[in-house]
């Protein structure tokens, strides 16, 4: 493994783009539509948010995930059971369409850029890579945690890598936690 060179700074874009099917806002439905079902816009690892939108259209929360397998991960949101992550998001939604609300999702969409050496993007080979979809979504959640609307998320189980990207600008221990992330993949 070669020697991290630090990081001095930083600087993602993050440009959520709502997925359309026939030119219409992928709808949010327990019991999809056929159109819903469109396979090739949900397939393959992704960042994803939902919003989700009062009567009047405004946004009144978000959830940001990640998933290798986004197909399987809407199914799972569609699947009551009896806890976790996608029952609580499903209940957000019912409680959103029951006032009158609706539900939108939206992919996450980055410039390109590289830290020390390994392409970080948002095509199907870089999201591909666990420690960058976490990344990605680490940036998104805590760029999200200091905007409103209220963000749904609860705390993740990857603290460490949370920890790196929030305190990377500390110190050179925190950027070298993030690059030994990052790299421990790619090599």
């Amino acid at each position: 493994m070669k020697a991290s060179t630090p990081i001095s700074s930083l600087l993602i874009s993050l440009n959520w783009i709502p997925v359309l099917v026939d030119g219409v806002k992928y709808p949010w439905h327990r019991k999809p539509q056929k159109y819903a079902r469109n396979r090739e816009l949900i397939n393959g690892p992704r960042i994803y948010r939902w919003v989700l939108r009062s009567k009047v259209g405004d946004i009144e929360s978000v959830y940001i995930g990640q998933s290798e397998k986004f197909e399987k991960r809407l199914t799972r949101y569609r699947r009551l059971r009896e806890s976790g992550t996608e029952v609580y998001v499903n209940n957000a939604f019912s409680d959103c369409e029951e006032h009158g609300g609706t539900v939108e999702l939206q992919f996450l969409e980055v410039a390109e850029f590289e830290i020390n050496g390994t392409l970080v993007d948002t095509s199907a080979r870089s999201l591909g890579n666990h420690v960058v979809r976490q990344l990605l979504e680490t940036t998104a959640i805590l760029t999200a945690q200091s905007e409103p609307p209220n963000l749904l998320n609860r705390p993740s189980k990857n603290v460490q890598l949370k920890d790196a990207l929030k305190f990377a600008t500390r110190g050179p221990y925190a950027r070298k936690m993030l690059l030994d992330q990052l790299t421990k993949v790619s090599s």
